[in-house]
């Protein structure tokens, strides 16, 4: 099914100001490695992600957050998580682990990327901050990932 073996899922509502960082990073990379990367943009984790997990052995998960970051942005692994409230209509990347672990014995190697945003109101920009972490961020999984 899969082209590629790298997963990135890019979370978050474009239309929401900066909860629209998980998917411009997406969109960043769309022209990275095309042939290395299948982008999947979600407004939220369902659990029927589980199964999409299946098909490759990396998978990073991109997110904004209204956590203040030292960097701007942290990369970090991700573990599944049994405690996630696995019957709520929305998943954590943790939960869509648990998930494709105990539905489908696979579990790929996961990081959570987060991404500091500010301004959260109905906009299709993204703030001044939130542009500068996404560079942050774009610098930080190229140097992580060793991608060009």
């Amino acid at each position: 099914m899969a082209r590629c073996d790298f997963l990135i899922i890019g979370i978050g509502n474009a239309g929401r100001g900066d909860d629209g960082l998980g998917w411009a990073f997406a969109d960043r990379l769309a022209h990275l490695a095309p042939d290395r990367l299948q982008l999947e943009y979600r407004y939220q984790l369902v659990p029927e992600d589980a199964e999409l997990l299946t098909h490759f052995s990396r998978v990073l998960f991109a997110d904004a957050s209204q956590a203040s970051l030292p960097d701007g942005f942290a990369l970090e692994l991700c573990l599944p998580d049994t405690d996630a409230g696995l019957y709520t209509h929305q998943q954590t990347p943790g939960a869509i682990l648990f998930l494709s672990s105990e539905l489908y014995g696979h579990r790929p190697q996961a990081h959570l990327l987060t991404i500091q945003g500010c301004e959260w109101g109905f906009d299709t920009q993204l703030s001044a901050l939130a542009r500068q972490n996404l560079e942050r961020a774009f610098a930080g999984f190229q140097n992580f990932y060793g991608m060009p």
